[in-house]
């Protein structure tokens, strides 16, 4: 082997250590942007949900919505479309963060919270109600999650409504 051919290998060498290198200098620079993309999306959420409660904190008369009697058919028009406007962008927070969620940008464990958060608001008759009007609006996807837990609670408020004296129940 010629002093030439020696140093075209010892190039060759280094060249594919540069890459070597180059490549997991790579990795660890796209792990860390997938870290601060999760990070990005869990402050993102956070700021959407208090600007979204923040309204009802503020606005005195916007929970009053939510807690009357009889809703939603008491509520007037002025009153539906508030309460619609309020919904909607809580639901699109949730829609936003559900596909964060499958998409592995959302971290699982912040996703526990918010989920229960959901699964509070489907509680209420009325806001179901108003889902199964706005469903159209979101994303496939979304829609059979969020159609899955308002299965669940009219479960559940079936099998109440056959234990309470009046009920379906033989009992």
């Amino acid at each position: 082997m010629t002093m030439l051919e020696t140093v075209a290998t010892v190039a060759n060498i280094f060249a594919s250590a540069a890459v070597v290198l180059t490549l997991v200098f790579i990795g660890i620079q796209l792990k860390q942007n997938a870290e601060l993309t999760r990070m990005a999306a869990a402050q993102t959420s956070a700021q959407l949900l208090s600007t979204n409660l923040g309204r009802i904190i503020e606005h005195a008369d916007l929970a009053d919505l939510f807690t009357k009697e009889g809703i939603p058919d008491c509520w007037t028009p002025t009153e539906r479309l508030r309460a619609t406007n309020f919904l909607s962008a809580s639901f699109r927070h949730y829609e936003v963060l559900h596909t964060h969620r499958r998409f592995g940008v959302f971290e699982e464990e912040l996703w526990g919270g918010t989920e229960a958060r959901l699964r509070d608001a489907l509680s209420s008759a009325a806001i179901r109600e108003w889902w199964a009007d706005s469903r159209e609006f979101y994303a496939k996807s979304f829609v059979a999650y969020v159609d899955e837990i308002c299965a669940e609670w009219e479960a559940i408020e079936a099998i109440a409504g056959m234990n309470t004296p009046g009920g379906d129940s033989a009992a």
